[in-house]
C-alpha cells in the first residue's frame, strides 16, 4: 500500500506529458519554437541532410506525421510528398497556404519541393512562404486560434509586436543598399527581398541542381561585369566552384533559406544573421 502511495505522488509531483508538434520544415518549427512553452516538444521533419527538392521521407518521418499531436506545413502545392500522409492523419494540421491572405510569389516553377503534379494554378508559385514575415505573422495567429495548448503567455501578439520592431529595424540596416546588384545561384530569397526593399538578384540557374548551359554562362559572366556585380548569396547546395568562376571578385556570402545553419535560433533571430548577412555582402558589392 505504501509503495502504491508513493507511485501516485510521483506521478503527481511530475511534470505532464509533452504536447509534440511536428513542422515540415525549420523555419516553421523556429516560430512553433517561440510561441509554445517548455512542456511542447517541437520536431522538424525535413532533416539537415535532405534535399527540400527531392524529398523522400523515411518510415520514421511518416510516423511522425501520424503520431503529432499537430502537424503544421506549407501545403500540398509545394509539399506534394507529404499530402497522403495528412491526408490518413486523425489529429489537427495546419496548411499555411490555406490560411486567409497568406503571401504567394510567382516565378517558382523550378522550386517545386518535390511537386511534379502540381496543377497550372500553381506551377509558379514561389514556396519559400516562411521568407515572408507577413505569413509567418498570420501563421502565429492562425496557431492561437487553433492550437492553444503550450502556448506561452501573451502570445501571439508578444511575438507579432516583436516581428515588426524587426522589420523596422531590417529596414533601416538596409538603407543604401536597395540599388546594389547581387548574384544569387537560384533565386530562393523573393520573399525577403521584396519586402526589405533590395533588387532583384541575377540568377545563375532557376534549378538549383543544374548548372546553366555554356551559352548562357558566358552571357552571365558578361552580364556580371557590366554591373559590376561584387555580392554572391550562396546556398548550402549551390555550386560554389562555379559561382567564383563566374564571378571571381564577389564577396562569397553562405546563407541557407532553410535555417538549418543555425538551428539553435528562434525564427525572429535567424531572420537577423540573414539581414545581416545581406548586409555584409552588399556593402562589399556597394565599395
Amino acid at each position: 500500500m505504501r509503495r502504491l502511495w508513493l507511485t501516485l505522488l510521483l506521478m503527481l509531483a511530475s511534470p505532464a506529458l509533452s504536447q509534440t508538434l511536428v513542422a515540415s520544415v525549420e523555419p516553421l518549427a523556429k516560430v512553433l519554437r517561440g510561441l509554445y512553452g517548455d512542456q511542447v516538444e517541437v520536431v522538424t521533419l525535413l532533416q539537415a541532410n535532405q534535399n527540400p527538392h527531392q524529398l523522400a521521407l523515411s518510415p520514421r518521418q511518416a510516423m511522425l506525421v501520424q503520431q503529432a499531436d499537430l502537424l503544421v506545413w506549407l501545403g500540398e502545392a509545394v509539399e506534394a510528398p507529404l499530402a497522403p500522409l495528412v491526408a490518413r492523419r486523425q489529429g489537427p494540421t495546419l496548411s499555411l497556404l490555406t490560411l486567409e491572405g497568406v503571401h504567394r510569389r510567382e516565378g517558382g516553377e523550378d522550386h517545386d519541393h518535390g511537386n511534379h503534379h502540381a496543377d497550372h494554378a500553381d506551377a509558379t508559385l514561389d514556396p519559400h512562404l516562411w521568407l515572408s514575415l507577413d505569413n509567418m505573422m498570420r501563421l502565429a495567429g492562425a496557431l492561437a486560434q487553433q492550437y492553444t495548448q503550450g502556448l506561452k503567455a501573451g502570445e501571439p501578439a508578444r511575438w507579432q509586436q516583436q516581428a515588426k520592431d524587426r522589420h523596422t529595424r531590417h529596414r533601416q540596416a538596409l538603407v543604401g543598399l536597395e540599388g546594389v546588384s547581387w548574384l544569387s545561384y537560384h533565386q530562393p530569397w523573393g520573399y525577403l527581398t521584396e519586402t526589405l526593399g533590395l533588387a532583384e538578384p541575377l540568377v545563375v540557374s532557376k534549378q538549383l541542381d543544374a548548372g546553366p548551359g555554356s551559352r548562357r554562362f558566358v552571357a552571365l559572366a558578361g552580364e556580371i561585369r557590366e554591373q559590376q556585380v561584387r555580392c554572391a548569396i550562396l546556398e548550402p547546395e549551390a555550386r560554389a566552384a562555379m559561382v567564383s568562376r563566374l564571378c571571381p571578385d564577389c564577396r562569397v556570402q553562405p546563407l541557407d533559406p532553410l535555417g538549418r545553419d543555425y538551428p539553435e535560433l528562434d525564427y525572429l533571430s535567424w531572420r537577423d544573421r540573414l539581414v545581416e548577412g545581406f548586409k555584409a555582402c552588399l556593402q562589399a558589392g556597394a565599395g
